[in-house]
């Protein structure tokens, strides 16, 4: 029966990962997996998380199932964190493991749908989007989004494609923080983009991921609050292993807004969702997330150890612009200091990077994406040099 089974498409991060590990060089950089590392190389605990988990130790009496869609009261606490007064108890809501899937149960839903719905795709975009829609057998296109070697957005560009799109069709974007650009839209980008949303009938998909990475938690949560407050109908779907750091632990939701006659019919399609996929959700990461944000104290503690992460990231950026700078006296690089969030996409073509890491043991995800959060002081010439020799040649 075995022998059957077809080549199945590999993560590129996964795939870049793997060849840092076969790479037997002691020199060499990785810069491939998106998680957050501090100053010295290690990806820490919170505080916030710590304490919360040591009064989740102390008082939690049961490890009884949760319903379907999870604990009412995180769903409740963590929808109005993001969608503020826009946020009710009309809104359908699941706690769900991670990002992954809350966009996997949305995913089978569209594709469940009598007649299938177009999700339209910034590109580049999220690495796991295509896989999980075409796992769902779910109808997409993609629609060009940033131009890597101009490290620039193809904003028009993407705006006209859309006009293609048909009235219940869905456009999946990011909040803030885009990945794997690091280019966010402007706010007059934003208001042209809902515009065009609201005008052709298009329901908004918003992935927050990276909350707390540009500006402050709050202030990330702003695209997601004009969506919410604007349309009839849309989703929402978050993870935050990266703002609570609370990567091996699951912690997501999904959030989705419909209007009342339909409210009763979504409700029962997504908890017959979760229950044929990840059935019930772990509850540890999402209960260490319900007890912050609670607790006063201990969401001041949460919030400056959020700011001291989104600090270290932006100054990563700075320091490699200015290195840059000061070592050749180009502006190769100098978009960096201009996004935002971890990533980014080095301008390089598929030779150079290629190059980056045979001649300088560089990984990066294939595109050329790079971490920035895994870069140390020690790091940042040594990127700047390579990235200089390869675009010599």
């Amino acid at each position: 029966m075995f022998e059957q089974v077809e080549e199945y498409p590999v993560d590129p991060i996964m795939i870049g990962a793997e060849y840092f590990a076969q790479d037997p060089r002691q020199d060499k950089l990785n810069l491939t997996v998106g998680i957050y590392q501090d100053a010295q190389g290690q990806t820490p605990v919170l505080k916030a998380v710590k304490q919360a988990e040591q009064r989740l130790v102390e008082s939690q009496t049961s490890k009884s199932y949760l319903a379907l869609t999870g604990d009412v009261e995180y769903c409740a606490v963590l929808g109005h964190e993001i969608m503020g007064d826009a946020y009710s108890s009309d809104w359908i809501a699941a706690q769900t493991s991670g990002g992954a899937v809350a966009l996997r149960v949305i995913a089978d839903f569209l594709a469940q749908m009598p007649k299938k719905p177009t999700v339209w795709l910034q590109s580049p975009t999220y690495g796991n989007y295509v896989p999980i829609l075409s796992a769902a057998q779910a109808n997409f296109r993609s629609l060009h989004y940033y131009d890597s070697i101009r490290s620039e957005l193809t904003f028009d560009e993407m705006l006209d494609g859309l006009r293609a799109a048909s009235p219940g069709d869905v456009f999946l974007m990011q909040g803030a923080c885009h990945n794997p650009t690091g280019a966010d839209m402007t706010s007059e980008q934003i208001a042209a983009l809902l515009d065009i949303l609201e005008e052709r009938g298009i329901v908004p998909w918003i992935d927050l991921a990276y909350l707390g990475f540009a500006r402050s938690f709050d202030a990330d949560c702003d695209l997601a609050r004009q969506i919410a407050k604007r349309f009839p109908e849309c989703i929402v779907c978050i993870t935050l292993s990266k703002s609570f750091g609370l990567y091996r632990d699951r912690a997501g939701a999904l959030f989705v807004k419909t209007r009342t006659p339909d409210r009763n019919r979504v409700k029962r399609a997504v908890t017959a969702i979760v229950r044929s996929g990840a059935s019930h959700a772990p509850d540890h990461g999402c209960s260490v997330v319900r007890t912050i944000l609670q607790d006063p104290k201990l969401k001041a503690l949460w919030q400056d150890e959020l700011e001291q992460m989104r600090d270290r990231v932006a100054q990563m950026r700075e320091t490699i612009v200015k290195a840059e700078q000061d070592t050749y006296g180009t502006g190769t690089l100098a978009f960096l200091g201009r996004q935002k969030g971890m990533f980014s996409l080095l301008p390089l073509t598929k030779s150079q990077e290629v190059a980056l890491t045979r001649d300088h043991g560089i990984h990066v995800v294939q595109g050329g994406r790079i971490n920035v959060a895994r870069l140390r002081e020690q790091d940042v010439l040594w990127l700047v040099r390579a990235v200089q020799d390869v675009m010599a040649d």
